[in-house]
Parts: C-alpha cells; sequence; structure tokens
C-alpha cells in the first residue's frame, strides 16, 4: 500500500509542476552602459560616439534607446572636430549599413555654425551623407531656412533643401 501512494504523489506532483516555456528571448546579446568609443580608419580618428545605454540584437540590429552623440572629425584636419550630431534615439541597421536617427535630431557643423533641426535623419557612413524627407529647419548665421527632405555631406558643409518653403528675403543690389 505504501508503494502505491508513493507513486501516486510522484506523478500527481510532475503532472502539476513542470510546464513547456516555449519563449525566446529576443533582447540585448551586448549592452554597454555610458559608452564612450571612437571608430578609425586608417590609423585616422572618424568619429567619437557617447551613449548612456548601447545595445545590439541577434539580428546585427543596434540600437540606441536613450540618444546618440557623435563628434565628426574633419578628413582635411583629422585632429579638429568638423560637425556634431545629437538625436533622442539611433538604430543601426546593420544589413544595408545605415543609421535611422529619430526625436529632436541636430546636426551642426563647427566651422560655419550651420545648424540642422529636424525629427528623423538618415546617417549613410558610407556614402558619408545624411539624408532626411521629414521636415527640417536649418539656421545659417541669421536666416532660417524650412523645407521638407534634406541631403547633407557626411561634415553639414554643403546641403540641399529638397521642398524649401517659407519666405525668402532676396537682395536686389
Amino acid at each position: 500500500m505504501s508503494r502505491l501512494l508513493v507513486v501516486f504523489l510522484f506523478f500527481s506532483c510532475s503532472q502539476n509542476n513542470f510546464q513547456k516555456i516555449d519563449k525566446t528571448y529576443d533582447g540585448p546579446v551586448i549592452e554597454i552602459k555610458d559608452l564612450n568609443t571612437f571608430f578609425s580608419d586608417s590609423a585616422q580618428v572618424k568619429f567619437k560616439l557617447k551613449a548612456k545605454l548601447y545595445q545590439v540584437f541577434e539580428s546585427g540590429e543596434e540600437k540606441y534607446p536613450h540618444g546618440l552623440d557623435m563628434d565628426i572629425f574633419s578628413n582635411e584636419n583629422p585632429e579638429s572636430i568638423s560637425a556634431t550630431f545629437q538625436a533622442n534615439h539611433v538604430i543601426k541597421y546593420e544589413d544595408e549599413n545605415y543609421f535611422k536617427a529619430t526625436g529632436n535630431v541636430i546636426l551642426y557643423n563647427v566651422e560655419t555654425n550651420d545648424e540642422l533641426r529636424t525629427e528623423e535623419l538618415f546617417w549613410y557612413p558610407n556614402d558619408e551623407k545624411f539624408i532626411s524627407e521629414k521636415f527640417v529647419t536649418i539656421r545659417t548665421g541669421n536666416e532660417v531656412h524650412k523645407g521638407e527632405g534634406m541631403v547633407s555631406n557626411q561634415d553639414f558643409s554643403n546641403y540641399e533643401i529638397l521642398k524649401p518653403s517659407g519666405i525668402i528675403e532676396i537682395d536686389e543690389n
């Protein structure tokens, strides 16, 4: 009788307490807090990246969920910063090698003091250019230029607003 009771208790416990878990982990495989790193090419610094949190996922996607600050170094004078970049949220898509920045995006040329502000900006490091399809505001000296869409080189020294809008003053002299 005692053997039958033990076997019965064993089967009743095993039936109720063990469950198959079908969940797979989809979080980051690498996570770095307070990232502060340099990227170089041929022993020449190209970028300095700073982020509160950096995450890499199994798909190769990289995220900067709390924002990214980047210094872009000059090609002509590798010891000086030619432009700065900031965004509230950035994702790097590994397959196509581009970055998507959203939320209070600022691109600033240190030499000219020109400043771009938008809510979404794409950066293509292989092509060394920035592209936006959203509304942009660009401050140049005492002028403000607005429009939809923009294409720029990497240091924001040469850019074009694709669909300019607003009042444009023309000096007839």
